[in-house]
């Protein structure tokens, strides 16, 4: 492998550019593809691409996957971002803890609604059934 983890912490330490950094760690990437690629398909004829849907999924792919990429990386910065500004200091840690508190009881809630609802379509349903099943 050209890069791994540790050589990625490695270079963010030193190059802060994380969307260059991944499109020079993208292109490392593709480059040991097409040695592996080389060296596991010889026959020639099947690295031609012509008008058809070989060269339409590789284009495809290739777009999709690098959209996605910009997308995850802009989200997982927002997200890193956020994280760190409500817990970065002491009076933060006070905004962090209710935040965390109100999600907490946001999401029993939630969760406690869709047990509800479960359970009174279970009791529709027995009572549906025992109607059906006396006629």
């Amino acid at each position: 492998m050209f890069m791994d983890v540790t050589d990625e912490a490695k270079m963010v330490k030193k190059y802060p550019c994380k969307y260059s950094s991944t499109a020079l760690m993208c292109t490392a990437a593709a480059i040991q593809a097409t040695i592996y690629a080389l060296f596991t398909e010889t026959d020639p004829s099947k690295w031609k691409l012509g008008w058809n849907i070989r060269l339409l999924s590789a284009v495809y792919t290739g777009a999709v996957a690098t959209g996605l990429m910009v997308v995850v990386m802009a989200w997982i910065d927002l997200c890193v971002k956020y994280i760190i500004f409500v817990f970065s200091s002491s009076d933060d840690s006070i905004i962090g803890s209710v935040f965390i508190i109100i999600g907490l009881y946001a999401v029993l809630w939630g969760k406690g609604r869709e047990m509800k609802k479960k359970t009174d379509q279970r009791g529709l349903d027995l009572e549906f059934k025992s109607c059906s099943s006396g006629v």
